[in-house]
């Protein structure tokens, strides 16, 4: 983790130099609709839902640095029939830090690509009744991740811009459960 931050932080010392007046502070707020895809020896699951982000960040002109953090739409399910019952949730959050880089286009409209590398929890819990038998398990576990986005800024003055994009997080390998999702958001960014 150290390395990679290391990195970012070196790479972000050229557009330090070369930066323009456009510098500042932000914070961007966006909604989101994510898909969660899980795979294991029983198969695959995909579920969809609501994923609000909050980030702060530096804009160094044409180049962001940010630190985020995302809550995904809990997971649960339920199964029952005349002879069990099995309810299960997993819950999802990441927090990360992505560099973007913006394309000056000479225009308002600004595309971007960029890398994330994340902190991100899982937990899993389930609850299986069945006649004369119950158990429960729990898992919790946090591993970094990697993701990459792209998408596009549309500046509405010099500090308030929209943003539309797409991210994808590769979450890692939890107790044998490979975990990744994808994500569609809009939000609006505010630079100090």
């Amino acid at each position: 983790m150290k390395k990679v931050l290391a990195t970012l932080v070196a790479l972000s010392l050229p557009a330090i130099v070369l930066a323009d007046d456009n510098r500042g502070f932000y914070v961007q707020g966006d909604v989101g609709h994510s898909t969660l895809k899980t795979s294991d020896e029983g198969g695959k699951v995909s579920s969809k839902g609501f994923s609000p982000r909050l980030s702060a960040g530096y804009d160094f002109g044409d180049f962001r640095i940010a630190a985020d953090y995302t809550h995904y739409k809990t997971r649960k399910d339920h199964e029952q029939d005349s002879s069990y019952t099995l309810d299960s949730k997993i819950k999802l959050q990441s927090v990360g830090v992505s560099a973007i880089y913006d394309f000056d286009l000479n225009s308002p409209v600004k595309p971007y690509v960029g890398a994330r590398v994340g902190l991100n929890r899982f937990s899993y819990d389930d609850d299986d009744r069945r006649e004369g038998y119950h158990a429960t398990e729990t898992f919790r576990k946090t591993k970094t991740g990697l993701g990459v986005m792209t998408g596009v800024g549309y500046n509405i003055t010099q500090n308030v811009a929209l943003d539309a994009g797409y991210r994808y997080n590769h979450w890692g390998n939890f107790d044998g459960m490979k975990v990744h999702t994808h994500e569609v958001s809009a939000g609006v960014r505010v630079k100090f």
